[in-house]
């Protein structure tokens, strides 16, 4: 039976090997660094357990959702934490609700929402619009700008003309203009559905799913095998040198690498055209400040996100509202995200630099009594979003097509698909690519 050669070891890596296991397919895990996980990896800090990311686990996925449960069984716990928006000082719900915002609005406000949102509802539905485009047909100027533009920008580093509509994915599906409407007359009434307080967590973290398959898989696991090269011969994948000096020959090959640079360490070399278009592909980077904190509990949401340019994060969670394991009791966590290129600023900065900057905008907007920070951390990120605009999106299209040419290559996750995916995406993936081997 031919050997499958997965290059990397994070989320999208981990799922194909567990379901390569299942299906007794021999494998192994070529990672560059002495752990696996990726980004989505629970660590500890002053007694408290933090994950590099908010992420959490939706059940929108049977394949997905019963290989997770049966990986960590009941730890898989059930869980109800709103998010909220930080804007103008205030609390805002997140995903948007009517009933809960439009209220704050000026009558004047009331009358745009009005008006545009009346004039959306006979608009024509137009594939691959922008995501500015997409958010002033589904919610009107005012909204967009006061809550969803600036966001955005921030999150992406690009303008929202530029950025392509998949990067809303799914939350806002059910907030429809005909919802804002009548939110505006009936204040008691709202469509609740888009709401997304409600999700799965595993008990100890995030990372605890990857942990139990690293778990039943260590001894396929190539730790420091940093990928070199990737030697293509007679339309296949052929061989795989590392940076050690080590070659393997390959026989099946699953890809998990950033797409960009894939394209570039093929051996013989793309096209130019091809180089050429992997260039323009962009990731962004996040850099985490983590703080502990003297108090049981910092709010009761599972994410607070903030829209308003005069901060430099986007996003700020708390560990322990995910799972009361996460920290001991009479202390908190917090963790601060912070998106950035390459070469910018925030990214060069010392530690102590970057944490004294967000500690300071915390604390200077009364957001958090400078009296409760404790101990602090920072960790980057990088790669952490493909950013995926409307020139990517035809590009990635173009890359693939060459890529099929490889009769033994599979590309998953969100760095080598170039899509902004989440967990039940990649089992979901993971699953069906294995399945098309041959066991």
């Amino acid at each position: 039976m031919e050997k499958v050669h997965i290059l990397g070891g994070g989320p999208a890596g981990l799922a194909a090997a567990y379901f390569a296991k299942i299906k007794k397919i021999p494998f192994s895990i070529y990672e560059a660094k002495s752990s696996v996980g990726g980004n989505c990896r629970t660590l500890v800090f002053d007694d408290c357990n933090f994950d590099t990311g908010a992420h959490r686990f939706h059940n929108k996925n049977k394949i997905a959702t019963s290989a997770i449960k049966s990986l960590i069984d009941n730890d898989l716990i059930s869980v109800n934490a709103p998010s909220k928006i930080y804007w103008n000082s205030t609390m805002t719900p997140f995903p948007l609700d009517p009933k809960s915002f439009i209220s704050d609005f000026h009558i004047v406000d009331k009358v745009k929402i009005i008006s545009e949102n009346i004039f959306n509802i006979f608009l024509s539905q137009k594939p691959d619009l922008s995501f500015k485009e997409a958010a002033y047909r589904k919610y009107g100027k005012t909204i967009s700008e006061k809550f969803l533009i600036n966001y955005t920008e921030k999150l992406w580093g690009v303008s929202a003309n530029i950025l392509h509509n998949e990067v809303t994915g799914d939350r806002f599906k059910n907030l429809t203009p005909l919802t804002l409407i009548k939110s505006l007359f009936n204040q008691r009434e709202s469509n609740s559905k888009h709401l997304e307080g409600s999700f799965l967590y595993p008990k100890n973290g995030y990372g605890q799913i990857f942990e139990s398959i690293e778990n039943i898989i260590s001894n396929k696991i190539m730790y420091n095998y940093r990928i070199k090269k990737i030697h293509t011969k007679n339309n296949s994948i052929d061989q795989v040198s590392f940076s050690n000096g080590e070659r393997v020959k390959t026989e099946k090959a699953i890809s998990t690498l950033p797409l960009n640079y894939f394209i570039h360490i093929l051996e013989p070399s793309a096209p130019e055209d091809i180089i050429t278009m992997a260039n323009s592909l962009k990731f962004r980077n996040l850099r985490l400040a983590i703080f502990t904190l003297n108090c049981d509990s910092f709010s009761k949401n599972a994410s607070i996100y903030f829209p308003e340019k005069k901060f430099p994060f986007t996003r700020l969670y708390e560990p322990k509202n995910r799972s009361i394991s996460m920290a001991p009791k009479g202390k908190t966590c917090i963790v601060i995200e912070v998106p950035y290129k390459d070469c910018d600023k925030i990214g060069e900065i010392d530690d102590d630099e970057f944490l004294m900057s967000i500690q300071n905008h915390l604390s200077s907007n009364n957001i958090i009594n400078r009296s409760l920070f404790l101990e602090s951390k920072s960790v980057v990120m990088p790669n952490a979003y493909p950013v995926i605009t409307k020139e990517s999106k035809i590009n990635t299209k173009k890359i693939y097509k060459y890529l099929k040419s490889f009769k033994n290559l599979k590309m998953i996750g969100r760095n080598a698909q170039f899509k902004y995916l989440h967990t039940h995406h990649l089992f979901n993936n993971a699953f069906y690519k294995i399945n098309e081997l041959p066991s």
